[in-house]
Parts: C-alpha cells; sequence; structure tokens
C-alpha cells in the first residue's frame, strides 16, 4: 500500500492502458483526459485504471465533471480525496509536463503557513523500495513527488516537506496561475529525485504509479475548491 501524506493510496501492479508510445527519445507517453464520450464519468475512469480513494468515492463531497476537453474535480465541501492509477513501469522519462488549471484556489491555503491544501496535485511515485511514513499508523511508501499549482506566498519550486514522509515526499509547485487559466508546466522529475533522495545520483527508477488528488479539510469558505487537467505527458530528452 503507498501512502502520500494523509492519502493511503493501493496501487496494483498492471500496465496503465491509456499511455500510449510516442516519439523515441522525446515524447514517450501519453495520459489524456480529453476523450471522454458519454456516459458515467466514474466508469470512463475506471476504464482507464484509475480507483477512487477516501473522498473521491462520494459525489456529495468531489464532484468530478468534464468539459472543454478536461476532467474537473470541484470540492463542494472540506474534503480530501485521491484517484488512483495502476501501478506502471515506465523507465524511459526525464520530464513530465502537465496542462491544466485552477478555476478556485482553497481558500487560506499555504504550504508556507502549514496550511497544506491544494485543488489539484498529481503524484508521480518513483521506484519499488519502500520507506516508513515515520508513523507505525501510516503505511511504507516508494519516493514520490507531488506537483501542484498554487497562489499566495507559496514558493516556486521548491520542495516542500509534509507531516510525513519527511525523507521520501516532497511537494512542489510548479506555477502561480491566475484563476480560470490553462497553463502548461515543464518538470524534470528525474533531476527533482536525484536532488531530494539520490545525492549520488546513481539510480534511475521507474515511476511505478500516478495519482491525482485534491485536500480542502482546512480552507476557507467551506472547503470548495476547483481544478481542472487536461494531459500529463512523459518526455525522454
Amino acid at each position: 500500500m503507498y501512502c502520500a501524506s494523509r492519502f493511503l493510496i493501493v496501487i496494483t501492479l498492471s500496465v496503465l492502458p491509456q499511455l500510449s508510445f510516442a516519439e523515441p527519445d522525446k515524447l514517450t507517453n501519453i495520459l489524456s483526459f480529453n476523450d471522454y464520450q458519454s456516459g458515467s464519468i466514474d466508469d470512463w475512469l475506471q476504464g482507464k485504471g484509475f480507483d477512487f480513494q477516501n473522498d473521491m468515492r462520494h459525489r456529495n463531497l468531489i464532484d468530478l465533471d468534464v468539459s472543454e476537453n478536461a476532467l474537473t474535480l470541484e470540492a463542494k465541501k472540506r474534503a480530501f480525496g485521491i484517484m488512483i492509477n495502476e501501478s506502471v513501469d515506465l523507465a524511459e522519462f526525464t520530464e513530465v509536463e502537465i496542462t491544466w488549471g485552477v478555476n478556485q484556489f482553497p481558500e487560506g491555503a499555504s504550504y508556507e503557513q502549514g496550511i497544506r491544501n491544494e485543488s489539484l496535485m498529481v503524484f508521480f511515485f518513483l521506484g519499488d523500495e519502500r520507506h516508513s511514513s515515520g508513523s507505525w499508523l501510516i503505511p511504507s511508501s516508494p519516493y514520490f513527488v507531488a506537483l501542484f499549482l498554487c497562489h499566495g506566498d507559496d514558493k516556486i519550486n521548491h520542495p516542500y516537506v509534509g507531516a510525513y514522509y519527511k525523507k521520501t515526499g516532497r511537494y512542489v509547485c510548479v506555477k502561480r496561475p491566475d484563476p480560470g487559466k490553462t497553463v502548461t508546466t515543464r518538470f524534470n522529475i528525474l533531476e527533482a529525485y536525484r536532488t531530494y533522495y539520490d545525492k549520488e545520483r546513481d539510480d534511475d527508477p521507474a515511476i511505478t504509479g500516478i495519482g491525482l488528488a485534491l485536500d480542502t479539510k482546512k480552507a476557507g469558505s467551506g472547503g470548495s475548491s476547483s481544478a481542472f487537467i487536461h494531459e500529463i505527458r512523459f518526455i525522454n530528452e
């Protein structure tokens, strides 16, 4: 069982079906959220390999919608939840590129002030070796890097540390966009792993899991937030 900060994450071993092969040594894989046609959005996401955990199961707390070729995640109340993609084995990568945006940031969210809330966070788990969370109540986890969009006083590209996984988890704001604006962010996930965890720079782990999460448990305005995501691209430079 994987666990990132406050999220308990179950990831099983199978190839992620929606990752498609592209140009060698450049764009290697794509995870898209722009191919919804009709029917249940939950079924559509489960068909991509996602499993709903915590409040992500409850539509009265977290609503999922599709519009303008993007998946929207809306927290209606104070909530935290995560949807997990089944385990992947993506060895050929250096960077990730995400097209996404935030309609409404959680009121008062600030990693600088210790209010670790976000409208959308994308987790990348690296390697198979599991490490202690720092609490016997919370399962061990592989190393992970979690990216989010921020506002206020959070620092850009700063590796924030959570309440748990202090040695094995980092939370990084990659951009501070205006509400409602679609942005594309590019982040060198392999270099981040080496900087945060592999000082000897002698380990090139695979990406072994992906998660989409939100947390508004400590936010004002009743915990409401809204964010959207179009696509995640994996690049090998």
